[in-house]
């Protein structure tokens, strides 16, 4: 999709300042992350015991766990509390890429008046920029619908013992509909058929999703707060076979200026 705009610069609609991060963008973007521990220290709600909990996992799950833990137990966590991290680590090229990425306005109803120096704002530019909404490609055999799919039956297993902790997770983040809910509570079936149930509605609302791909890794999102260890190496498997941890390419690209030509101003201090 081609959004072309003239004159001052509208912003296209995405993850703010102030806005919960998303766990698809943190593992996105935070992927080149090396040293994460000092830098999950940082985040709101996050201590030393969380830290020496993570660090009992297997190393290709800790930052996912990590990010799963601090959006579970701090539910006002901001995109924020991520660049106050970064600054006070000193991860200077992650800080810019997060910034660069972030698109960050305050409504101003047309006073020019209302902005104030303590809300970032990205410069007026007098001009007109081209945004190009890319999606991500992928073959048939990799799309979000075949990958969870193939992961369907063992899914079905791991989901049994948490059925209803499950549930209520998919249905607190709008991720399946009352409906669904009311049959795993009050059906009579066992819960080995209840979640394969529940698995079919799953696989039915990934299908007619408008983005599969952020609606799958939500469901492991969900997933992963129910600390199984089986849970957890079944969703890694599928986070990486939505190659979200290093190959995804950027969904938005902006063209027509330079960095030099867009600049923005951010506070670091909480």
């Amino acid at each position: 999709m081609l959004l072309l705009i003239s004159g001052d610069v509208e912003l296209n609609p995405g993850p703010m300042i102030d806005d919960e991060p998303d766990i698809f963008l943190l593992l996105q973007w935070l992927e080149p992350l090396v040293d994460w521990k000092p830098f999950g220290l940082l985040l709101p709600g996050i201590t030393q015991h969380e830290i020496s909990v993570i660090e009992q996992v297997d190393a290709k799950h800790q930052k996912l766990a990590l990010f799963s833990k601090w959006l579970n137990t701090h539910p006002t966590a901001t995109w924020r509390d991520v660049l106050n991290a970064l600054t006070k680590t000193e991860e200077i090229d992650l800080l810019q890429t997060i910034n660069d990425q972030l698109e960050v306005h305050q409504c101003t109803g047309g006073n020019t008046d209302a902005l104030t120096s303590t809300v970032p704002v990205v410069s007026t530019v007098s001009s007109s920029i081209s945004v190009i909404n890319k999606p991500v490609t992928m073959t048939s055999g990799n799309t979000p619908s075949a990958i969870l799919r193939m992961n369907y039956a063992t899914l079905v297993d791991a989901i049994t013992n948490n059925l209803y902790r499950v549930t209520n997770g998919l249905y607190a983040k709008g991720l399946i509909p009352m409906e669904t809910v009311n049959h795993i509570q009050t059906a009579a079936s066992s819960d080995v058929v209840k979640s394969g149930k529940l698995m079919s509605v799953l696989q039915q609302q990934l299908e007619s999703s408008l983005n599969p791909g952020q609606y799958l890794t939500e469901i492991c999102y969900v997933l992963t707060t129910q600390q199984d260890c089986t849970l957890t190496d079944i969703l890694t498997s599928i986070l990486h076979q939505l190659e979200i941890m290093s190959n995804l390419s950027r969904h938005v690209q902006v063209i027509g200026f330079s960095k030099e030509e867009i600049s923005t101003s951010v506070p670091w201090s909480s």
